[in-house]
């Protein structure tokens, strides 16, 4: 079975924000625990649809990773409600990359912020040039500190009991 995974990161340490994130939004949805200066949530539905409700509440840097193993990944970066970073790959067919709206100085200031390197960063998003063992999106996210993102979608999450600490908000 081919993984899928899509899921929204808050750049916070405060969970309450993500909580409040998905109630006033009208939504409902995961929020796990905070980790590396990130809280990482779901939201009930179609699990890759990027959710306006919640892209025009947002109250600071949120990601939207998305992971599809045997199509494609995609990394989309919001500061509030405007795209600041975005980044499409799609091997389904043929090889494409959308990288216009990338921004790289970003990334690397957030890697950074975790204390990772950013050496590699432009051969990660190429693909081309990419020589590493693990999936390219997953080496994104762990530079980028993020915990939660594996195997992590609405779709896939049932009722949240394989997580320690994580809260259902309806």
């Amino acid at each position: 079975m081919s993984e899928f995974s899509a899921s929204y990161h808050l750049k916070t340490n405060d969970q309450q924000k993500v909580i409040d994130l998905i109630r006033a939004s009208n939504n409902k949805g995961y929020v796990f625990p905070e980790s590396n200066g990130w809280v990482t949530f779901l939201i009930q539905g179609p699990a890759f649809d990027i959710r306006k409700s919640i892209v025009s509440l947002n109250p600071g840097l949120l990601v939207h990773y998305s992971y599809m193993e045997d199509h494609g990944w995609e990394l989309i970066i919001f500061e509030k409600d405007d795209i600041v970073s975005a980044y499409k790959c799609d091997w389904t067919d043929d090889l494409i990359i959308e990288k216009d709206d990338l921004d790289l100085f970003l990334l690397r200031e957030l890697i950074m912020q975790q204390g990772n390197s950013a050496e590699d960063i432009k051969e990660i998003f190429d693909l081309v040039q990419f020589t590493g063992e693990e999936p390219p999106a997953y080496l994104i996210a762990k530079k980028l500190g993020l915990r939660y993102f594996e195997w992590l979608s609405s779709d896939n999450i049932g009722d949240g009991e394989h997580y320690e600490n994580i809260v259902f908000v309806d």
